[in-house]
């Protein structure tokens, strides 16, 4: 019996809460979100530390979930292919991890209010990932140019999207720290 690759299953998941976004009215709404397990914007978590794991499953539109799974289904798609389903889920959960650490850090210098949703530093952590890996495998060298180029692209206009209105930079830097950090310390086992 096949497994069921992880990113498909993570965009299940996103899907799932976003549909009880939609049933609880909290889609766009920072009071609801937050119920629901945001991290707040004066990054004061009143001793829920889950909140560092649970904001990632909330979007705040469906522009932004959808542009989340898909950067998902590619790139969670290549690395599960590439380095495996453990691996690459590692590797996601620490680019989590690091952008919920980076947020609550600039937002304890500058609290406001308001909520942080979405995956987008589990995102910019895996692609930092494949940047890394593809540079440091010699395996990735077949069709590495090309997909580099579409990498370094995608973290460009990624970045360059971070500096829009209501957009979190500090999350995109956080997970652009932890999924490059541990694809470089990580023994890579080759699948394919």
């Amino acid at each position: 019996m096949k497994a069921i690759p992880g990113s498909v299953v993570l965009v299940l998941a996103f899907a799932g809460v976003f549909a009880l976004e939609i049933v609880t009215h909290s889609v766009g709404n920072d009071v609801a979100l937050l119920k629901l397990g945001a991290l707040p914007d004066n990054a004061e978590l009143h001793g829920q530390y889950w909140r560092v794991a649970t904001y990632s499953f909330l979007h705040f539109s469906w522009s932004h979930l959808l542009v989340n799974a898909l950067l998902l289904f590619w790139i969670g798609g290549i690395l599960e292919k590439r380095i495996g389903i453990a691996l690459t889920g590692a590797i996601y959960l620490c680019s989590v991890l690091s952008s919920a650490c980076m947020i609550l850090l600039v937002h304890s210098w500058h609290p406001k209010i308001g909520a942080t949703v979405g995956a987008s530093g589990g995102m910019f952590g895996l692609v930092g990932a494949t940047l890394v890996i593809s540079y440091r495998d010699a395996g990735f060298a077949v069709r590495g140019s090309h997909l580099r180029t579409w990498l370094w692209l995608v973290l460009i206009v990624g970045l360059a999207i971070s500096f829009l209105p209501n957009i979190s930079m500090a999350g995109h830097i956080g997970g652009l720290i932890g999924g490059p950090l541990l694809a470089s310390i990580a023994r890579i086992e080759k699948n394919a």
